[in-house]
């Protein structure tokens, strides 16, 4: 135990904040910190309650702690166990498990309601509207004032009412109502709140980094009044503001309590000193954080190499070959991970892993292109293009862009067994409109002598399907750029295909061997796909980040300072998963686009401080220099061939010096 672990371990009572950066122990420092309370602090087991955010972290905490010490009577849970808890014992019957709404029940009654509510469809809209239902419980926001994401405030309003009626009326509730019926408890029955805080005199939790207001707000009223509580947490961790998380409660800690204990563990056990140094540079350049730098532990000069491709195709065939490598090299595949910034990304790694029968596990909901509804238009259209008789692809894609097709007109044509073409010829049509059903079918007799990306294209651009996607989501007032991003999808992953039916029968095979290998997820000797986001928690002796480009790490939808933030601190947790061995991954063209690489990249290189007389570089050219003199940017170096002048903020950039790490 470091010196700092011990401060963090022994803390008197009261109230301690300690900030844990990534790979310093804090699992282990919460473990002593229990037995501590209870061995030296003479705390009752009983009374100490132990949160973190996910049942897998709750699980092992425990289990760390009752294999070391014994005493299993210390309460371990997440905040919705807890809180559910809280709720079972003051009305057991009203919470009961059988009147809890199951996630896929909760689904099908939103889109039930849309679908008696909304206009017309949207095939994406519950998946929007549970976000928003969350993000806006979470912040305990009233309806009245929340500006929903990507949806008609309007719609969402209507929705959600009636949504809120069925429930009551049934008599159910579901798993967001947890939180927020367990804060409403507390704070009105003050008969309640006395009871748990006798019961809960201690509480410690883990990753407060992630808290949101509900969770937040019922736990001062726990600790209000002898407040007893030691929070864990790292600001720059901190990856969750999506869902509702508020960093800011644990930067403005000392604001909601007096004379707070603080703690740093500031050392990394985890990764070797180049990786930490790189991450060091990295996150200072967010401001809204506690200032602290890492330090290693470890020893290890293997810097992580910066990897540039022509395309993602050659990026795929890099990280493929290196897979390859390792495993006959005989390292262990569970000791592997890829991370991206989007679901997407792991589409073309996952195909060829699936071609060399490679292990591996995708950590978050199994991506695949052909179950999304942009692709099905676009099959739809490849089907017509073939057969322009088939009567399903036509009415499914008929108003894809507009073609005025009436209510009445897509009935009639539901009842026609064949040729929806001619079926239309003999409706009486005003001619304007028998117009738009012609150049319909000219565009599908086009199509025929087209290769399959030639077609794609042709549908994206000839047709408007590009143009519908922008004023389907204009309409909806929803973000078109994930939609973008699945036709972008579907163009590059066409390319080795003659023929649509190839295509859709490849994506069929792809996800049918997904489902089949992913049915052992628990495969501990398997590569790890993982989104930035998932890969939190872990760690691997070798870590590739894909496509560490403009638009990607930083995500292209975020714009203000706040978000940036947000974006560098999610690269930075990506970079600190690496161990030993961490390839950034960095192509100059994705979607046969030209793009730039992360300007993280370049922060990443660029020393936390200007240097400083004594400091040792290498340079590319005249190797290792010792620091004489440093005047703004220029620094004078002397080299085994002599001193030299040198612009070490433009050689940072450039990567022609880099600071030796001794």
């Amino acid at each position: 135990m470091n010196e700092n672990q011990q401060k963090a371990v022994t803390a008197p009572l009261g109230t301690t904040m300690v900030i844990a950066g990534p790979g310093s122990g804090k699992t282990y420092v919460i473990v002593e910190r229990i037995n501590y309370m209870i061995n030296k602090l003479e705390c009752n087991p009983l009374n100490i309650l132990v949160i973190t955010f996910t049942r897998a972290a709750a699980d092992e905490m425990k289990q760390r702690y009752v294999q070391k010490y014994g005493n299993s009577k210390v309460n371990f849970g997440t905040f919705h166990s807890t809180f559910y808890r809280i709720l079972q014992m003051y009305d057991r019957d009203k919470y009961s498990m059988d009147k809890l709404l199951k996630e896929e029940q909760k689904y099908q009654l939103i889109e039930k309601i849309y679908r008696e509510v909304g206009k017309g469809e949207y095939e994406d809209f519950t998946d929007t509207f549970l976000s928003n239902l969350t993000l806006m419980q979470n912040q305990l926001i009233n309806i009245k004032y929340y500006n929903p994401t990507d949806l008609s405030k309007e719609i969402y309003q209507k929705v959600y009412m009636e949504y809120m009626k069925y429930k009551e009326s049934a008599g159910l509730f579901d798993f967001d109502d947890m939180l927020v019926d367990c804060y409403l408890l507390l704070k009105n029955e003050p008969q309640v709140l006395e009871f748990f805080q006798n019961k809960f005199k201690y509480v410690l939790i883990d990753e407060f980094q992630d808290i949101n207001c509900v969770q937040f707000e019922t736990l001062r009223l726990l600790q209000q009044n002898n407040p007893n509580i030691f929070i864990v947490g790292d600001d720059d961790q901190s990856i969750y503001q999506f869902r509702g998380a508020r960093p800011e409660f644990l930067l403005q800690f000392g604001d909601y309590y007096n004379n707070v204990n603080q703690v740093v563990l500031d050392t990394n056990y985890r990764s070797t000193p180049p990786i930490i140094e790189f991450s060091n540079q990295l996150i200072h350049y967010n401001k809204n954080r506690y200032d602290k730098v890492m330090k290693p532990n470890k020893k290890g000069s293997q810097v992580p190499i910066i990897e540039n491709f022509e395309s993602t195709k050659e990026q795929t065939k890099y990280i493929i070959d290196q897979l390859v490598k390792l495993n006959n090299e005989g390292h262990i595949l569970g000791e592997i991970a890829i991370i991206y910034r989007l679901n997407m990304q792991s589409r073309p790694i996952v195909e060829k892993l699936l071609n060399i029968n490679l292990a591996f596990k995708v950590r978050d909901s199994v991506y695949t292109l052909h179950d999304h509804w942009v692709t099905k238009d676009i099959l739809a259209y490849l089907q017509l293009a073939q057969d322009k008789t088939e009567v399903d692809p036509f009415i499914r894609v008929l108003n894809k862009p507009s073609r005025y097709a009436s209510k009445d007109i897509i009935y009639a044509l539901k009842k026609c067994e064949h040729n929806p073409f001619l079926a239309l010829k003999n409706m009486d049509l005003p001619k304007w409109q028998t117009s738009r059903f012609d150049e319909f079918e000219l565009h599908l007799k086009k199509m025929h002598s087209k290769t399959l990306p030639e077609q794609i294209r042709y549908i994206r651009q000839n047709i408007g399907y590009d143009a519908y996607i922008s004023e389907h989501c204009a309409y909806r007032k929803i973000s078109s750029e994930g939609l973008y991003d699945i036709l972008n999808d579907i163009e590059d992953s066409v390319d080795e295909h003659n023929s649509w039916q190839s295509w859709e029968n490849h994506m069929l095979e792809i996800a049918k061997n997904l489902r089949n290998s992913q049915r052992d997820n628990h495969n501990k000797n398997a590569i790890t796909l993982t989104t930035m986001h998932s890969a939190k928690g872990l760690e691997f002796d070798v870590v590739f980040i894909l496509d560490v480009v403009e638009d990607v790490v930083p995500h292209k939808k975020s714009m203000l300072q706040s978000e940036i933030e947000e974006e560098r601190r999610l690269f930075y947790v990506s970079l600190t998963r690496a161990k030993r061995h961490l390839y950034i991954c960095v192509p100059k063209k994705r979607y046969n686009k030209d793009v730039s690489q992360s300007p993280f990249i370049e922060e990443m290189l660029t020393p936390l401080e200007p240097l400083k007389v004594g400091d040792t570089i290498r340079h590319k050219k005249y190797g290792v220099g010792i620091v004489n003199k440093v005047d703004e940017n220029i620094a004078t170096i002397k080299f085994k061939s002599g001193t030299k002048p040198v612009d070490y903020i433009f050689c940072f950039k450039k990567k022609i010096i880099e600071k030796e790490i001794l």
